[in-house]
């Protein structure tokens, strides 16, 4: 399934629930680990003004190098005492967002496992940054881990046993399928497909359905279709059931749902939109991103727009993710 496992690192120590999720699922599917760290250099922080100025950056990099290095070799043997896993460091320079992206590709990520800190503010923002990034700039699955407890009663990251999928009808919606019924078999983990149905102006305007519920017919039908893409699922051999909900903001749908039934994973397929269109159009991956207390699986399927709708019987099987050309 996965070959390639990249871990965004930075040594602040909130990024543990990453590493350990990471590390068991590496194992499962005997999986390279790469633990990356990246250093924003003095030239990419405006330190380099001068000649003068320009001799000390190269020396508190060259300090920061050593530290890095010191620290990510640590934290792979630390690793080899608790896992199997083939675990392999990398340090590099520059913008964080830029070189992880291209590391990923280079390397043929298949799979980015990076922690959600839980911080506020400028910490969050920053870390919220890279990982849209990641998601919009690449075509690799995403997984965000957050952290189940306080940092100051840490909780082993559990198992992904219940996974919540939500879907629209969509054949973008439809391609986190085949990224998320093998690592469900990995995890040994049930699917529950959601269909959020929110009230639209011409909702049964007519006279005919006038007294009717607006939802009435259109829970029939969104409840016949996710039925048949469950009914896929389990022919791949994992278990699954659906539901369809009613909610004003389909996020906040997706997260109430899943706080309910207890999902400890949300895979979701995204647009990857940026600049204005993001801001006009909005985000559900994006705002379950910083909001939902799941972990989140997002998936920025390449060209979905332009390829054919997939034969049903292909999208659940269990394929090996297409390497990104680097």
């Amino acid at each position: 399934m996965y070959r390639n496992i990249m871990v965004p690192t930075d040594g602040s120590g909130f990024d543990r629930e990453a590493i350990l999720v990471a590390l068991r699922i590496a194992e499962r599917c005997e999986a390279k680990i790469r633990l990356v760290r990246v250093l924003e250099s003095g030239a990419f922080l405006g330190m380099a003004g001068s000649v003068e100025a320009g001799i000390a950056p190269v020396e508190v990099v060259k300090v920061q190098q050593d530290n890095a290095f010191s620290e990510l070799y640590a934290l792979a043997a630390e690793c080899r005492n608790i896992s199997t896993a083939d675990i392999t460091v990398d340090l590099e320079l520059g913008p964080t967002a830029e070189v992880l992206e291209g590391y990923a590709k280079r390397n043929e990520i298949d799979l980015i496992v990076i922690s959600s800190h839980g911080r506020r503010g400028i910490a969050r923002l920053s870390l919220g940054s890279i990982t849209d990034s990641l998601i919009r700039d690449t075509t690799i699955p995403v997984l965000v881990v957050k952290p189940r407890a306080s940092y100051l009663k840490p909780e082993a990251t559990k198992e992904f046993r219940h996974i919540m999928v939500p879907l629209d009808g969509s054949t973008l919606a439809e391609q986190i399928l085949s990224r998320v019924v093998p690592l469900a078999k990995l995890e040994e983990a049930t699917i529950t497909l959601l269909h959020v149905l929110t009230h639209e102006k011409d909702d049964y305007r007519s006279e005919e359905n006038a007294e009717l519920p607006w939802w009435e017919k259109r829970v029939t039908g969104a409840k016949s279709y996710l039925a048949r893409r469950a009914a896929e699922i389990r022919r791949a051999g994992v278990p699954a059931g659906f539901d369809v909900v009613l909610g004003d903001k389909v996020p906040e749908a997706i997260a109430d749902f899943s706080r309910r039934e207890g999902a400890d994973l949300i895979a979701i397929a995204t647009h990857g939109r940026g600049g204005l269109a993001r801001v006009l159009r909005g985000s559900v991956a994006d705002a379950l991103t910083k909001s939902a207390m799941s972990s989140i699986l997002v998936f920025h399927p390449e060209s979905v727009a332009e390829r054919k709708a997939p034969r049903r019987s292909d999208v659940m099987k269990n394929q090996t993710p297409a390497p990104v050309a680097g």
